[in-house]
């Protein structure tokens, strides 16, 4: 396995008057006022619902379900003259309203308030992101993403916030509901990271999986966090060559991240980015060199964007594959990869474990896929951009197209009015919920209410599952 560690970094983890370094390890802090004022926790009203005005612009990142109804994230402009991008967090009830009762009517903006250790650039942070989110078992919300360093950088570190079940920070959580994992020297603008999934454990802590990479971006990684429940780094978890708490490692390639994170007994299965990469992380924080081969499973060709374990045991990613020759024709086609619970192709599910789809030819040229589940009979659900058209697709557990769901297997809704294609790469986030019998998604990557009036127009839904 690869590994990719640049000598004298470090974890740095905010705080209110500076900035924890350390060598070995970081622990939790502040992440500015413990008392935020109206940009931290404030909101807008929800776009389209203001005659008049212009809205501002927002990006929804990932869905979940949450109270009978759904949570998005994402960004917003709102505070764009104040603030910058900020992270915003907003429910929807099943029908698709605005729930007045979460946060201040219906949305939660959160702004890290610029850079980790001061001001780097002398401006606030070109923006914050949310890009994954989980529900936990009391309601409340983990939200995670990326907070920019600095305006003349490329600068992020990892962010998450804790929201309780009314959408309010949990000042138990860092004491501001708040928390910064910078990469690097004080003060450095070194690194790029993002957190792309979250996975909460039954004993209150929770992993958050991502990518870390050098500002110039020439070299992406598998990076995983974990945390304990206050919101403070897990230090007793650690590999070589990373910082406590942390395992940051490559995967023979130079565009990896964490797209899934699937719990195999007391291990940790990551995966995602070229050639369906996947590794399994123990309990202590070092990797499993007896999974896949060598410690690596793959999948030669194309590029992972979501994973989910499988009913009894393993695990399956989902991702496209471009320049497939279809009568003599290049097309993007969807690709599917099925692992063993030890990271060895699942030959049940297809040759080498993997399917991949040219047929009907009206769904060929794929861009990206963005959203995976398995329902509790097997049936596995996949949520795509099918040229600039938003597709629900229903496979039989072993890979088999679903012919009986919508038509022929498919879910198209009708083309959006965007004048850009969907998912023009690969998105970070699925968006992709299901609640019941009902399949909810979005459908565009960035919801910008001057093209789509009103709150209902976020969300479409396919139901009868």
């Amino acid at each position: 396995m690869k590994r990719n560690v640049w000598s004298g970094w470090n974890l740095v983890v905010a705080v209110a008057a500076g900035a924890l370094v350390a060598g070995s390890g970081a622990c939790g802090g502040d992440d500015g006022d413990p008392d935020p004022g109206p940009t931290d926790a404030g909101t807008q009203t929800d776009a389209g619902t203001d005659g008049g005005t212009q809205a501002p612009a927002e990006e929804g990142r990932a869905l979940a379900a949450s109270n009978g109804g759904l949570i998005v994230v994402g960004s917003t402009e709102a505070n764009l003259a104040t603030t910058s991008v900020d992270v915003l967090v907003r429910r929807y009830t099943a029908t698709g309203e605005l729930d007045t009762a979460f946060g201040t009517q219906g949305s939660v903006v959160v702004d890290f308030e610029g850079p980790a250790t001061g001001a780097i650039s002398g401006e606030r942070e070109q923006a914050d992101r949310a890009d994954t989110v989980a529900v936990l078992a009391d309601g409340s919300l983990l939200v995670a993403g990326f907070a920019q360093g600095g305006a003349t950088s490329d600068s992020r570190d990892f962010a998450v916030v804790k929201l309780t079940p009314s959408g309010q920070l949990d000042t138990s959580f860092n004491k501001t509901g708040r928390s910064r994992l910078h990469f690097g020297a004080d003060g450095s603008v070194d690194f790029r990271g993002a957190v792309h999934r979250i996975l909460p454990m039954a004993d209150g802590r929770f992993y958050v999986g991502g990518f870390l990479t050098k500002s110039d971006g020439l070299d992406e990684d598998f990076a995983l966090i974990r945390y304990k429940a206050d919101g403070s780094l897990d230090t007793t978890f650690t590999s070589a060559g990373s910082p406590a708490g942390s395992w940051i490692g490559g995967a023979y390639t130079n565009a990896e991240s964490v797209q899934g994170i699937a719990i195999q007994g007391t291990s940790i299965v990551i995966g995602g980015g070229d050639d369906f990469a996947a590794v399994r992380i123990r309990p202590a924080g070092n990797q499993d060199l007896t999974f896949g081969t060598s410690g690596l499973a793959k999948s030669v060709g194309g590029r992972a964007h979501a994973m989910v374990a499988r009913p009894g045991g393993g695990f399956l990613l989902a991702g496209e594959r471009q320049d497939v020759k279809v009568g003599g024709t290049g097309y993007g086609v969807m690709k599917l990869v099925a692992y063993t619970a030890e990271g060895k192709p699942d030959v049940t599910f297809g040759p080498e474990g993997v399917r991949e789809f040219t047929a009907p030819e009206d769904v060929l040229d794929v861009v990206n896929v963005s959203g995976l589940a398995i329902q509790a009979d097997g049936k596995i659900l996949v949520y795509a951009n099918v040229r600039a058209k938003p597709a629900l697709f229903r496979f039989q557990a072993n890979g088999d197209l679903d012919t009986a769901f919508g038509t022929g297997g498919v879910v198209r809704w009708p083309e959006t009015q965007l004048t850009l294609p969907l998912f023009i790469r690969p998105t970070t986030g699925p968006k992709l919920v299901v609640s019941g019998d009902t399949a909810f998604v979005t459908d565009a990557n960035i919801y910008t209410p001057g093209f789509f009036p009103g709150p209902a127009r976020l969300l479409l839904k396919s139901t009868g599952l």
